[in-house]
């Protein structure tokens, strides 16, 4: 009998520490306060995102706008395919025959957008990454407002994303544009 009314003493205390628990958090969340950790760890990474190398803490593979330029030779670990001053371009195949090629521009010694092409086998494909990457972009940015056929994004530094299906008949595809532009308007993305 001794052993039963152990038992239900610690579920009682594992009760009592795990409402107090979501008790702070319902009250953080109430209060409308947020912080740089908290917001990273409800990015929800799925196994899509894993695969395209995209975190909670990066804007995307690791590379943040504004970082310096000479850091994405560094940290980007897809196959080089173009480089000159203005740019860098990477590309990495998935293993189901799609892939992404990623271009990296500069001004002044800064990353200062990020133009990614998925190029995809089919509506479901498209489908499943615009649904994976609309809820990153939604954790890491707020809500997205429509915008054509894609959604845009504005960032706390001013930054503008634009996720845009770019499908034309069978050729599959998302096309994701990233700028710091300062005053968080999407101008350049759009095109």
């Amino acid at each position: 009998m001794n052993k039963q009314y152990g038992i239900v003493f610690l579920l009682g205390i594992a009760l009592f520490f795990q409402n107090c628990g979501d008790t702070k958090q319902t009250k953080e969340e109430a209060s409308g306060s947020t912080n740089a950790t908290a917001a990273t760890t409800d990015v929800p990474i799925t196994d899509r995102l894993a695969e395209l190398g995209l975190n909670a803490n990066n804007d995307w593979r690791g590379v943040n706008l504004g970082d310096d330029f000479a850091e994405v030779k560094s940290t980007e670990k897809a196959e080089l395919f173009e480089n000159d001053e203005k740019h860098a371009g990477y590309t990495v195949e998935f293993k189901n025959l799609e892939s992404a090629d990623m271009l990296y521009y500069q001004a002044n010694q800064k990353v200062s957008a990020i133009e990614v092409d998925l190029y995809l086998n089919s509506r479901p494909s498209v489908d499943g990454f615009q649904k994976d990457l609309g809820a990153y972009f939604n954790a890491r940015y707020g809500t997205g407002k429509p915008s054509g056929n894609g959604m845009v994004w504005t960032g706390p530094k001013g930054q503008s994303i634009l996720l845009k299906d770019v499908s034309k008949g069978k050729d599959f595809g998302l096309k994701i544009s990233m700028e710091s532009t300062g005053n968080g308007t999407a101008t350049a993305l759009a095109k």
